[in-house]
């Protein structure tokens, strides 16, 4: 009879890829988080390393859980490697089981199969509720969360030094700027680039901009630093735009929202004497390319200027979603609030 695990601590995508590539494999890997490329990265990165690929047709099952029984689940869980030491099963999407299947779950991660690598994933933040808090206690659970700002230039560079590739600083923050922080669509545009320099081996500024030139000729990121820098008759430019393209308002209306917080934590941050970029960094979790950009920005707003913002950002958001007058318009006119107040 198994023992039941004793309750384990959230651990990071980098701490277990350094334990799997020791060959410490854990019965059951709970990932959670909104980053779902890190989920599908570290799914291969467990499989690759648990199961043999001679046996794999024989010892590996991927699921959904809104296409499958627990019951289904549980029984080929604990049934024994066909061949081999073990057996891996996937399944995806746990968010989507019943109470009462989750519960099933839960009791059977608490006494799991030591010939069973079981790994459930959950692409979302981490929900309260009793049985997947105990899932997430007795398995080893790892958040794969969304990049913060800062973290994502030593991301791409981490990624593409795996690839034996360089890339020039200055590069990095525009490529951030243009794509932002998803890391599946950063891998996606640098793959794209990577076509188009190859057989050379370091990327450059001028190859982040012939490929991007491809994409959308505005993004919200230029929006948000046409505000910043107080120039209306771009904004309202640049908005038009936007919206033509298909732009969801109420996503605009965050991210001119997360813009201007970071503009009045900087001038904030400026007034009492911090400064220093690592300072600046930690406060903002921004690379210190954006923070350089927003110090030239924050001497054109007053502190009352910035904080009556969000009062026009909460009215806007509130008449986008009743309906109150034309998406256009509303925002048109969060635009001269913001820029003329």
């Amino acid at each position: 009879m198994n023992k039941a695990t004793p309750k384990k601590k959230t651990v990071t995508y980098q701490q277990v890829s350094a334990s799997l590539s020791k060959g410490d494999i854990s019965p059951v890997y709970f990932i959670f988080g909104e980053e779902k490329y890190l989920h599908d990265v570290l799914i291969e990165k467990i499989i690759d390393a648990a199961v043999d690929p001679a046996n794999k047709d024989f010892n590996f099952d991927l699921f959904y859980a809104n296409a499958v029984e627990i019951e289904k689940v549980i029984n080929i869980a604990q049934s024994y490697p066909m061949m081999a030491q073990r057996r891996v099963i996937v399944v995806k999407d746990i968010q989507l089981f019943k109470p009462s299947a989750l519960k099933n779950l839960a009791d059977f991660v608490t006494k799991p199969t030591a010939s069973t690598c079981l790994i459930l994933s959950l692409p979302q933040k981490i929900k309260s509720g009793k049985n997947i808090k105990a899932i997430a206690d007795r398995a080893t659970s790892i958040d794969c969360r969304q990049l913060y700002d800062n973290e994502v230039p030593s991301w791409i560079v981490s990624y593409l030094r795996s690839k034996k590739i360089e890339i020039e600083t200055q590069a990095i923050p525009l490529l951030q700027a243009q794509v932002g922080n998803s890391l599946l669509n950063l891998t996606n545009e640098l793959e794209k680039v990577l076509v188009n320099i190859h057989p050379r081996t370091k990327i450059t500024l001028d190859d982040v901009k012939n490929v991007i030139s491809i994409s959308k000729q505005f993004n919200i990121f230029e929006l948000c630093n046409a505000i910043g820098n107080k120039n209306f008759s771009l904004s309202i430019a640049i908005l038009n735009k936007l919206l033509n393209q298909g732009e969801n308002p109420t996503g605009m209306v965050i991210q001119i929202s997360r813009h201007i917080t970071n503009l009045l934590k900087i001038r904030e941050a400026t007034r009492m004497g911090k400064t220093s970029a690592s300072e600046l960094m930690k406060l903002t979790r921004l690379a210190n390319f954006f923070i350089n950009n927003m110090k030239a920005q924050i001497r054109k707003y007053s502190g009352e200027q910035l904080r009556n913002s969000f009062h026009h950002l909460a009215e806007a958001d509130f008449h986008l979603k009743s309906g109150y007058q034309k998406p256009k318009l509303i925002m048109e006119l969060l635009l001269y609030k913001i820029l003329k107040g």
